[in-house]
């Protein structure tokens, strides 16, 4: 009889602990798809390794933001005087590393993302771009812009 019971309690007790709840599933990974509202963009331009601008803004509108595709396409708007300006553009990623690209001409515009969180993104940008003064000489242009979903 006390083996039976030992049994029975045994099974039991099996029984009782393999009935444990599912754990809660991971939350997935944050993505760079969906909406993102400009928030704040800092931009400092140099020429020949000097600061020559810097530029903070912060004060942007619902018309400000980008919007990236699970297709790898998307387009920036930008509020204007006469109402919201879109551009279209492509896009890759690999890691950290993201590649606009506005036209099929254009070689990409390389940027980094620093930060990536289910509402909030981040990108990190040198490029070179005309001088303000001299069209005829490159500056470095480096831009840090945060956007919020």
């Amino acid at each position: 009889m006390k083996f039976r019971c030992l049994l029975v309690i045994s099974v039991v007790a099996v029984c009782l602990n393999s009935c444990k709840k599912n754990g809660v599933a991971p939350a997935p990974a944050p993505t760079i798809v969906g909406k993102w509202q400009l928030t704040k963009q800092a931009s400092e331009l140099y020429s020949n390794g000097v600061v020559i601008k810097t530029v903070v803004k912060s004060n942007f509108t619902t018309s400000d933001f980008v919007e990236y595709y699970s297709d790898g396409t998307g387009y920036y708007s930008t509020f204007t005087p006469a109402g919201p300006s879109l551009s279209e553009f492509t896009y890759t990623i690999h890691g950290t590393d993201i590649t606009e690209f506005v036209s099929a001409e254009n070689a990409g515009f390389p940027e980094t993302v620093t930060t990536l969180t289910s509402n909030t993104l981040a990108i990190h940008a040198v490029s070179q771009v005309p001088d303000p003064s001299d069209p005829g000489i490159t500056d470095t242009e480096i831009d840090d812009i945060t956007y919020t979903k």
